[in-house]
């Protein structure tokens, strides 16, 4: 009888100590991609706020605190959703 022996390798992490492939999965990737979702968050929060003003909506054009915590929800949203890609079962 034959068996079939399957492992998950990770190419990028042979010959690298297992601390550094932790932290590069579960604390930098993450961290890098919630920044991508900051920025993206505050880029769409600043467009529409300063389309508003162009248009006469607003009488004046200002950046507030609550932009920045309204933009920390998505480097939240999209840093847990790269942090949780890593325990998502692979389909064989």
């Amino acid at each position: 009888m034959k068996n079939i022996v399957l492992e998950r390798s990770d190419e990028k992490s042979e010959g690298k100590p297992i601390v550094l492939v932790f932290l590069k999965n579960y604390v930098i990737n993450p961290f890098r991609s919630g920044l991508f979702g900051f920025a993206a968050f505050f880029s769409i929060l600043i467009a529409t706020k300063l389309f508003s003003y162009w248009i006469g909506t607003y009488s004046f054009f200002t950046v507030d605190a609550d932009d920045v915590t309204l933009s920390a929800i998505g480097f939240v949203l999209v840093a847990i959703i790269k942090f949780l890609e890593n325990f998502k079962q692979n389909e064989f």
